[in-house]
């Protein structure tokens, strides 16, 4: 996985990876996954239509370009949530126009285009549900403006009015309101109940305060209308839940569809109905039959019922951890003030004042017209005033706040233009539909021009890079085999999308189990404890980026009464701040990438490896020290290991490595071959090989030929034989040529390969050296004609040629540049 996303769509990674799980066979419905909450596993209750579109889209752009499946998957998240933003916008504004004429279709085309919240949530990548949450609120609430509040008023001949003109019509507004409702429900019920709940609480609400108004100025109240919604809510919510867990999933989860939200909707809507009858109705009459009442109390209080009995195991936001941890540290659930930190001056503007636009116009004509004023009006305006303070109380409300904005903004508009002539009508809708467009997309596109033309990179958006980056290094430490990773919440989902790893800590309301279990490792008191869960739950790999390692807030959410110092004695911030690593924990070299640099951050990466050893354990930590740029440190590291591990090959290597990069050319060379006669017969000629080029190239021939001589004692192969002659050979220095010694290893290349051009050519250079120039061209022009035999690149090809002209001119070959026989071995 390699796909760049914005910093807020951590859940669009999560989408996708359910969408390739769905593609891989694992399941035909979204019900379990396995990529948290290791090594278990956990349920799933999101909505598996939209994963199967993510899917689908997927297959549609391999079909199409003939990429790879799983990178077409990714690859089309940027277009997809475009395509189903115009695709919604288009039936949402032709239903409208339908009911309301052409200016209430472009007036809801108008807002829905340049609301900062509906682009949010349909942001290119950003595959989450919040876009299709948004817009089916907005449905919901659009439906029960369009039927009135359950209220209608005939038509007094004029194309402009505010109430529906009959029962009918109000009712098949109710029928609309309920399915988008309903379809907001099965893609998440958890934020689509409270504005179900909301709209038909502000209609009682408004029959309370406005409706004997409304009545005394002619318009009609029809139950029917709020029984209708709650009976097609009802049914409609009850399909979807039968669609996506009949007959094998069924469960008492609150947190999703179910059942017994399809009969608080039932009972609710038959509430509005009764109730508002009743106060609008004779006073007589309103306390008669109260039985009627006692089934939708019954219906809408059995929800409360069950999770008051059933507690966290039907309700898990009551689980005190999950709680905690919704309440303090999940930016969404966080009150709105505490989001306007984040936030630009303009961008609070936008939302705060320019988005408030509507419900203060509302209140302002309430306020003058008073009792004057539309019921509608009223409704609408109690509807968005209590989205609004759901939206300061939590942040994550302001895009369901949405769609009563624009319903109230609709209501205002027609209230304001009801009376005047068509010309004024749609001069002013224009005007209000180029107030509400233009600001929002010249911010959008000013801001987008400017960071595209800077190349600016947030933060928070190159945290995906470094994600990217880190999963890249856990996976080449563990080449094949599954990895478990721990990490913080936000980048267990990061990291494990790149790696497709699976991980324990994921803040997803189903992945309780996982997050507790993040937590207690992370928080064990002692590195016993921390290792018998790690064992436990599988874990192969730990990364901490201090910048939100999380690791406190997982302690507290344990222990919400610790003390300071019991938090300092965390597991991981003894590894991450103490820097008290386990010896069962092996540090994994990692040095933070140039271009990330800017956002500074601390990465600690370990590989869980219970039979390491101490001194391998301390070699792990000083490579970590050098990749990370603490040289000096981690050199302190292994010159201690050379004194207490003198046999290990790995520290004499890597101290040879570091007097290298200081030009320590003798120190490094007797280190190097130090570690190479420690090290493992089968990779010590290459360690020759590779340990004599460096130092050819730097120059040092003297050094190199040493290598080369050390390593032709232990295993004479034709590369060490053919470099080795080649430096005796052509190398500057008159202490390091050595004639007689050139020929017989060059003799002995050319006898061991006489088709390699490179072994005449190291020939060539020897007998030159020796004084036989007529020989040496002869043999230099036999390199020539092997080379093109064998179709060398022309370039090697033309190295040839160039070295036989030399000779033929008389000279003897030189290089005191890195300039090694091409391929001595071919």
């Amino acid at each position: 996985m390699k796909e760049a996303y914005p910093a807020f769509a951590a859940d669009a990674q999560v989408w996708v990876r359910h969408a390739m799980s769905l593609l891989e066979g694992n399941d035909v419905r979204l019900r379990y996954t396995t990529i948290d909450n290791a090594p278990d596993g956990r349920e799933v209750h999101w909505n598996s239509a939209w994963a199967w579109t993510i899917a689908g889209a997927g297959k549609i752009h391999h079909l199409i370009t003939g990429q790879p499946l799983l990178g077409s998957i990714e690859r089309a998240t940027i277009w997809l949530n475009p395509v189903v933003h115009f695709t919604l916008i288009v039936l949402l504004s032709a239903w409208a126009t339908n009911r309301g004429g052409l200016i209430v279709g472009l007036l809801v085309v108008g807002t829905t285009v340049s609301s900062d919240r509906i682009y949010e949530g349909f942001f290119p990548g950003y595959v989450d549900h919040h876009g299709l949450l948004t817009l089916s609120v907005c449905g919901l609430v659009l439906g029960a403006m369009f039927m009135g509040g359950g209220w209608w008023q005939k038509s007094d001949g004029t194309n402009a009015r505010i109430l529906p003109a009959s029962a009918e019509e109000a009712r098949s507004a109710a029928v609309f309101s309920a399915l988008c409702g309903a379809l907001g429900l099965w893609v998440s019920a958890a934020s689509v109940i409270p504005p179900v709940a909301l709209v038909g609480i502000a209609a009682l609400a408004a029959n309370v305060l406005h409706g004997r108004s409304a009545a005394k100025q002619g318009a009609t109240f029809d139950p029917e209308v709020w029984r209708l919604w709650g009976r097609v809510g009802a049914a409609a919510s009850a399909v979807f839940y039968l669609l996506e867990y009949f007959p094998q999933h069924l469960s008492f989860r609150l947190e999703p569809n179910h059942p017994l939200h399809a009969l608080a909707w039932l009972g609710g809507g038959e509430l509005v109905a009764e109730l508002s009858k009743r106060w609008l109705g004779r006073k007589e009459d309103q306390w008669e039959n109260l039985k009627g009442l006692a089934w939708p109390l019954l219906a809408v209080g059995a929800v409360p019922a069950v999770i008051i009995i059933g507690g966290p195991k039907v309700f898990s936001v009551l689980d005190p951890f999950m709680s905690h941890l919704h309440n303090d540290y999940i930016q969404e659930f966080l009150p709105i003030w505490r989001t306007f930190r984040g936030f630009s001056t303009m961008a609070i503007i936008q939302t705060a004042g320019v988005g408030s636009l509507p419900l203060i116009a509302a209140i302002a004509t309430l306020s003058y017209h008073r009792r004057q004023s539309s019921i509608l009006l009223c409704y609408m305006t109690l509807a968005a005033f209590a989205f609004i303070a759901l939206a300061v109380w939590q942040s994550r409300w302001l895009l369901n706040a949405t769609g009563p904005q624009i319903a109230l903004a609709i209501v205002v508009l027609a209230a304001w233009t009801v009376h005047l002539r068509a010309v004024w009508r749609w001069s002013i809708i224009v005007a209000a539909i180029a107030a509400f467009m233009i600001p929002g997309i010249a911010l959008r596109y000013v801001g987008a021009t400017t960071q595209l033309s800077g190349k600016q990179v947030s933060p928070g958006d190159a945290n995906a890079t470094l994600n990217r980056d880190i999963a890249a290094i856990l996976r080449a430490s563990q080449p094949q085999g599954e990895i478990v990773l721990l990490a913080s919440p936000n980048a267990s989902t990061g990291i494990a999308y790149y790696g497709r790893f699976k991980t324990l800590g994921t803040l997803y309301w189903e992945n309780t189990a996982g997050l507790k279990a993040a937590a207690s490792i992370l928080g064990a008191q002692t590195e016993q404890e921390a290792a018998t869960l790690i064992q436990k739950h599988k874990v192969t790999h730990i990364a901490l980026v201090a910048q939100e390692n999380f690791i406190e807030q997982y302690y507290r959410l344990l222990h919400p009464n610790a003390k300071d110092e019991d938090v300092r004695k965390c597991f991981g911030l003894k590894i991450l701040s103490d820097k008290v690593v386990p010896q069962w924990l092996q540090m994994l070299p990692y040095s933070v990438p140039d271009d990330l640099a800017t956002i500074k951050p601390t990465v600690m990466l370990f590989k869980v490896t219970f039979g390491q050893s101490m001194p391998e354990a301390l070699y792990h930590v000083a490579l970590a020290q050098i990749a990370g740029g603490f040289i000096d440190e981690g050199e302190r590291v292994i010159d201690q290991l050379i004194k207490i591990a003198p046999q290990l090959p790995e520290p004499w290597l890597r101290k040879g490595e570091l007097l290298f990069t200081r030009h320590a050319w003798a120190e490094s060379a007797e280190h190097t071959l130090k570690g190479i006669t420690l090290s493992a017969a089968n990779v010590r000629s290459t360690l020759y090989g590779e340990a004599a080029a460096a130092f050819y190239k730097q120059n040092q021939h003297a050094l190199a030929a040493q290598i080369y001589r050390g390593a032709i004692m232990e295993q004479a192969t034709i590369d060490h034989v053919s470099y080795l002659g080649w430096i005796l050979a052509t190398s500057p220095d008159d202490s390091v040529r050595n004639a007689k010694d050139a020929l017989q290893l060059a003799e002995l290349a050319v006898k061991a390969d006489p088709a390699s051009a490179s072994a005449f050519s190291v020939l060539s250079a020897a007998l030159a050296e020796n004084g036989r120039l007529p020989e040496a061209a002869n043999a230099a022009d036999r390199a020539v004609a092997n080379s093109a035999i064998r179709k060398d690149a022309p370039g090697i090809q033309q190295e040839f040629a160039d070295r036989l002209a030399t000779l033929r001119a008389g000279k003897p070959l030189r290089f005191p540049v890195p300039a090694a026989p091409s391929g001595p071995a071919r």
